[in-house]
């Protein structure tokens, strides 16, 4: 059993104890750092997060230094915002949208996001700058905000460029690529993940970008080349033994039983479920569900309920992509009650992505 702490979990309860600085609450506070000293003793190595604590840190003892021992404790805590606080201001609303983009609030995490970048000017290194511009793009793109993920990934790629530091600038560019595929401009987002291919030096961002060009040629329905490309990145072991392999497989699966081979399709099918249950992941859980449902149980009350869970996470691409497959299937059988009911489901899937909200708690 790992019992290393994340640096996304140690991140976030050093989000609170700077609340507490922030809100005066001097008990809680020295309570809270005492904590993030022990978890930090179990991190994941970080640097970034790491010089995220001595920075708190150091404001926390700053202040208690400054301080007359005769005063009330409520009072030592109170200060005149610097350049530092406006840094670690900063860090507070970055580090808390990492952390709700993590458990996939994706609107939340833009919220924080969007608190961040007001203080962006405090940011004085530019691989920091070049790396929120990364996570926005990738927070946008997740809630199908295509033309703002574009402008912030194109920007951090480009950053990431002038600092020569080119697998974060490929894996910005492979994001760019996803959304030409997800947009329909398959030969223009085939080019660009073909090219993030040739550049990347990673495995594990290797097969992701094999990965990216399978679901290309599984929305062209051309789902021999899809499980050829899934095959491919499988077969590197980064890729398979992590979140994106789940994945992967599931998506394989997919592939396979559209080419109704089905015993393979079982065979990944299971192993799919075995990984999406491992990694205990919301989207892959839903999508093995409607999988299940179409393909297996030959239930429709599983999948209509995968499309209503979706929907209700506001996971609208992928409602839509689900709807789509089942008006094609309903089409071929002449079945026009059940195409319309998927079309009206498609129809508002594609609508709602237009409106930005931060409901999403």
């Amino acid at each position: 059993m790992n019992d290393k702490f994340s640096s996304s979990e140690v991140g976030a309860k050093i989000v609170q104890w700077y609340s507490c600085i922030l809100s005066n609450s001097y008990k809680e506070a020295t309570l809270l750092k005492n904590e993030v000293q022990q978890m930090l003793k179990r991190m994941e190595e970080d640097d970034k997060m790491l010089a995220y604590y001595s920075l708190v840190e150091y404001r926390h003892n700053n202040i208690l230094d400054k301080s007359s021992k005769t005063e009330p404790l409520e009072d030592q805590f109170k200060f005149v915002e610097t350049e530092l606080d406006h840094y670690l201001k900063y860090l507070y609303y970055f580090v808390s949208g990492q952390d709700e983009f993590n458990n996939q609030k994706f609107r939340t995490s833009i919220k924080m996001f969007r608190k961040a970048e007001r203080l962006l000017e405090h940011v004085k290194d530019d691989a920091e700058e070049a790396d929120f511009l990364g996570y926005m793009g990738y927070a946008y793109y997740r809630i199908d905000q295509y033309l703002l993920a574009l402008s912030y990934l194109e920007q951090a790629e480009t950053a990431f460029r002038r600092l020569g530091v080119i697998n974060n600038a490929v894996n910005n560019k492979q994001v760019i690529g996803a959304i030409y595929v997800e947009l329909r401009q398959y030969e223009k987002g085939e080019r660009i993940l073909q090219e993030c291919l040739n550049e990347s030096t990673h495995s594990l961002m290797t097969g992701v970008i094999l990965r990216a060009i399978g679901l290309s040629k599984f929305a062209q329905a051309d789902y021999k080349s899809a499980t050829t490309y899934f095959y491919e990145s499988l077969e590197i072991d980064e890729h398979r033994n992590s979140y994106y392999g789940m994945c992967t497989l599931t998506e394989l699966s997919h592939a396979q039983f559209k080419l109704n081979i089905n015993e393979e399709a079982n065979i990944t099918f299971r192993k799919a479920k075995a990984s999406v249950q491992y990694f205990d992941d919301f989207e892959f859980k839903t999508r093995c569900k409607y999988i299940e449902g179409l393909y297996i149980e030959n239930n429709f009350s599983m999948v209509d309920e995968a499309i209503d869970e979706l929907y209700e996470a506001r996971l609208f691409f992928e409602v839509c992509e689900l709807a789509e497959e089942l008006i094609e299937i309903f089409d071929k059988k002449g079945d026009n009650e059940k195409v319309i009911k998927y079309l009206k489901i498609a129809y508002q899937a594609k609508l709602n992505p237009e409106t930005i909200g931060d409901g999403q708690e």
